[in-house]
C-alpha cells in the first residue's frame, strides 16, 4: 500500500531509493543471492525467527519447560540461557509481546511491531527489541536507525491504551536493544520532547520526499557497499557477486524475516487492541 509505511520500508528507502522503487512501487522480483555463505545466512534467518517466537511465548506465559523442548541446537540454547537472565527483570511488570502499533501522521499511516512493550502507566514505557545479528552495530549507527526513531515516535503518538487513555509523554519512553550474540551489552536510548519533534519532522519530510518522487527518478545509492547485500545489484549494474556477511558490520539478519511478517500483517489487516 503506497500510503502505509513500516520501518523496513523506510529503511529500504534510506539505504537506496532505487531499491525502494523496485521493491514497493514496481514490485520487481529479482531473486539474486543476498549474501554469502548462502546456507549460513538462511540458517541465521531461521534461527532469528525461531528465537523471536520463543521470546514471544516466554512473555505470553507459556511454561518455560515447554519452550525449552523446542530448542534443538547449542547456539539457540546459549541464546536462550542469556535471554532468560536479561528478560526475567521484566516478567513481573505489566507487559505485552508482539505489539502492532500504528498512527496517522498527516495523510500517511505508519506502523511498527514491538517485540515487547513493558509499561507502568503514568511513569515509564520501555520498548524492547531482540536482535540476533552476527555483528553488533555501534551505538551511533543504532541511534540514527529508522527503527530507533520511528518506534518511540509511534508510542508517543498512539500509546494511550497503555497509559489509562492518556497521551504518553516522550520523556517517559525508553528503547532497549538486546543482542543475542552480545547478551551483556544491550543498548538503551532514552526519549525526549526534543527527540520527538525531530523524529516527527524527519519522518514527515522523508515521506513527502518519497511521495513527490516520480517513477524512474529514484536514485541509486552512492554507498555501493550497500549493493553487496542487495538482491537487485545485478539489475542496477552494481555487480553480480554478493557480499560476505562476515565482512559486514551492519547487515541486520532480523530485517529479512521481519519483512516477511510485515507482508503477512498487511494481508490480514490491522490488529485491533
Amino acid at each position: 500500500m503506497k500510503n502505509e509505511y513500516f520501518q523496513n520500508k523506510l529503511h529500504d528507502y534510506l539505504d537506496c531509493p532505487r531499491r525502494y522503487e523496485l521493491k514497493y512501487l514496481l514490485q520487481r522480483i529479482w531473486p539474486a543471492v543476498l549474501s554469502e555463505p548462502v546456507l549460513e545466512m538462511e540458517q541465521q534467518i531461521k534461527n532469528g525467527k525461531k528465537f523471536h517466537l520463543l521470546a514471544q511465548q516466554y512473555f505470553s506465559g507459556i511454561n518455560q519447560d515447554d519452550i525449552v523442548k523446542q530448542i534443538d541446537h547449542q547456539k539457540m540454547n546459549n541464546w536462550w540461557g542469556s535471554f532468560i537472565q536479561f528478560a526475567n527483570q521484566f516478567l513481573s511488570l505489566p507487559h505485552q509481546p508482539e505489539v502492532l502499533i500504528s498512527s496517522n501522521i498527516n495523510s500517511y499511516r505508519f506502523k511498527g511491531v514491538f517485540d515487547l512493550l513493558v509499561y507502568s502507566p503514568g511513569e515509564k514505557f520501555i520498548i524492547l527489541d531482540w536482535k540476533t545479528n552476527q555483528h553488533k552495530p555501534d551505538k551511533k549507527h543504532l541511534e540514527q536507525h529508522i527503527q530507533t526513531r520511528l518506534y518511540p515516535l509511534l508510542l508517543a503518538q498512539a500509546g494511550e491504551q497503555w497509559n489509562n487513555s492518556q497521551k504518553i509523554l516522550p520523556g517517559q519512553i525508553e528503547m532497549i536493544y538486546w543482542f543475542a550474540n552480545y547478551p551483556d551489552d544491550p543498548e538503551t536510548f532514552t526519549y525526549s520532547q526534543q527527540n520527538y519533534q525531530m523524529d516527527l519532522d524527519f519522518v514527515q519530510n522523508l515521506v513527502q520526499k518519497i511521495e513527490n518522487t516520480k517513477i524512474n527518478e529514484f536514485a541509486l545509492t552512492k554507498n555501493e557497499r550497500t549493493c553487496l547485500f542487495c538482491n537487485y545489484r545485478s539489475l542496477c549494474g552494481r555487480g553480480t557477486k554478493p557480499g560476505n556477511q562476515a565482512e559486514s558490520n551492519f547487515l541486520d539478519i532480523d530485517y529479512f524475516y521481519e519483512e516477511i511478517d510485515e507482508i503477512d500483517m498487511n494481508q490480514i489487516g490491522e490488529i485491533a487492541f
